[in-house]
């Protein structure tokens, strides 16, 4: 995929340690990508991205990037053990020169945890020379490629937003029923909407018995994301 044609992006606020793992991870030529604009007030990271594409307006822009933010951030969670970052202002490339911001007011909560960094692999040759890989897109930006060319994919990822529960677990199976299942054994799919139908959603009865090994919270989570 190319990079984005078009001219607007999207400031990312965030903790440094997270917005460091999301230029690493989305890099251009592929979609979305982070790119560092400099700036005298100090230096700032965009997520430009083609969904942008056509758009006429800065408020078209920030509207439609609630809802790439919200999916990205899942995507960047699973893959990345990320915590959320928010959109800022609105950046427009068009203008030559310093970019102009348009910036757009929200209240936002904060919380703070404590995470290992990100490891980097250097591969060398046999003369100790550093190879430079072929670019390839991560598995996030695969997600939200996937997410992009099947609506349901997009939605199943925004269920999954935050600390999911039993019911936006089954939600995002819903979304995602009907989907190649990427060879996860049927057993395992039984064994998790029987977990799921026999506790939070349902009361247990007759149509709804618990599995004999009912499965985890965790276990789901990582059964839905594979």
């Amino acid at each position: 995929m190319s990079q984005a044609s078009n001219h607007w992006g999207v400031e990312i606020n965030g903790a440094d340690q997270d917005k460091r793992v999301w230029r690493a991870l989305l890099k251009p030529p592929f979609d979305p990508f982070v790119e560092e604009v400099k700036n005298d007030a100090g230096d700032y990271l965009v997520l430009r991205s083609t969904i942008f594409d056509g758009i006429a307006s800065s408020g078209e822009v920030h509207n439609l990037a609630e809802q790439l933010f919200s999916t990205l951030n899942v995507a960047m969670s699973k893959n990345a053990d990320t915590d959320p970052v928010t959109d800022g202002a609105v950046v427009d490339f068009s203008h030559g020169g310093q970019p102009r911001r348009h910036r757009y007011i929200k209240a936002e909560g904060t919380a703070m945890r404590i995470r290992g960094g990100m490891a980097e692999l250097t591969l060398t040759d046999a003369q100790g020379k550093v190879v430079q890989p072929q670019p390839t897109p991560s598995r996030a930006q695969l997600w939200m490629r996937a997410a992009t060319l099947n609506p349901e994919i997009g939605s199943a990822l925004r269920y999954l937003e935050g600390k999911p529960g039993w019911f936006e677990l089954y939600k995002a199976f819903e979304a995602l029923d009907g989907l190649p299942n990427g060879g996860i054994a049927k057993k395992e799919i039984s064994r998790f909407t029987q977990t799921a139908n026999a506790g939070e959603r349902h009361h247990p009865n007759a149509r709804t018995r618990p599995h004999p090994k009912p499965m985890e919270l965790w276990e789901a989570c990582a059964l839905i994301t594979r």
